[in-house]
C-alpha cells in the first residue's frame, strides 16, 4: 500500500515515520531547569550530523500550543546540555524520564538515578555509560509543528573504560558492552542483539 503524505494528519505521519524508520537511537537529555535542579527527557528524533564541527540534531516539541517542552526551554536559556546514550539496563528509566512533570520537578529522583560530576556547570548520569556534554549551536523551527531541530556541537564525552578499547590510533566501542537502547514504533524498545562485521570495500 502507497501512503501520500501530503494527503495524512500529522499524528498519522508520525506513526507510520516512528514505525518505519527503526530501530531510532535515544537521546537521553539532562538540562539545568531555573530553580537549579535537572530536567531529564529521551528523545529519539535524533541523529549524528557531522564530525567537523562536531554536530547532532534533536527534534523537540512543546507541551502545548504555546509552551516549550522543559527540555527545549531549558536548553535555548541555558545554551547547553548533557546527553547520554542510554543502555537497555536503563530502559524503565528511560521510559520513566518520558512522564510529563511539572517544570521544575526532577524526573532524576523518580527514576532512582544518580549524578556525578563531569564539566563545571552539569553533572552526568552516574548509570549511562556514555554522557556528551553539548551546546546549543543553533536552532531552526520545522514548517507550521511545534518541532524544532536543535542543533547541538559535542564539546567533550565520558566514555566508561570498561566498554572501550584502543586499536591502533582509534578508540574502539564494544557495541554489546554499551547495550544501546534503541526506540521503535509505539511502545516498543529494541537492544542490540546479533551484530555483523563486514570490511567495507576501497
Amino acid at each position: 500500500m502507497r501512503f501520500q503524505f501530503d494527503q495524512l494528519s500529522d499524528n498519522q505521519r508520525y506513526h507510520l515515520i516512528t514505525q518505519t524508520i527503526t530501530p531510532r537511537p535515544i537521546a537521553w537529555v539532562m538540562t539545568k531547569n531555573d530553580n537549579e535542579s535537572f530536567n531529564l527527557a529521551p528523545f529519539s528524533y535524533f541523529a549524528p550530523l557531522s564530525s567537523d564541527p562536531a554536530l547532532l540534531v534533536v527534534s523537540i516539541g512543546n507541551k502545548t500550543d504555546t509552551t516549550a517542552k522543559d527540555t527545549k526551554y531549558n536548553l535555548i536559556r541555558e545554551k547547553e546540555c548533557v546527553l547520554h546514550i542510554p543502555s537497555g539496563d536503563l530502559i524503565h528509566a528511560v521510559n520513566d524520564s518520558a512522564a510529563n512533570l511539572d517544570y521544575g520537578e526532577s524526573e532524576l529522583s523518580k527514576a532512582k538515578l544518580s549524578l556525578l560530576p563531569f564539566v563545571d556547570t552539569l553533572p552526568r548520569i552516574a548509570e549511562a555509560k556514555v554522557a556528551l556534554h553539548c551546546r546549543l549551536y543553533d536552532i531552526h523551527k520545522l514548517g507550521k509543528s511545534s518541532l524544532e531541530a536543535c542543533y547541538l556541537e559535542i564539546l567533550s564525552v565520558h566514555i566508561d573504560d570498561d566498554i572501550m578499547s584502543q586499536s591502533e590510533d582509534r578508540i574502539v566501542i564494544d557495541n554489546n558492552k554499551l547495550n544501546p537502547l534503541a526506540r521503535l514504533g509505539g511502545n516498543d524498545y529494541a537492544l542490540i542483539g546479533e551484530t555483523v562485521t563486514i570490511k567495507r570495500p576501497n
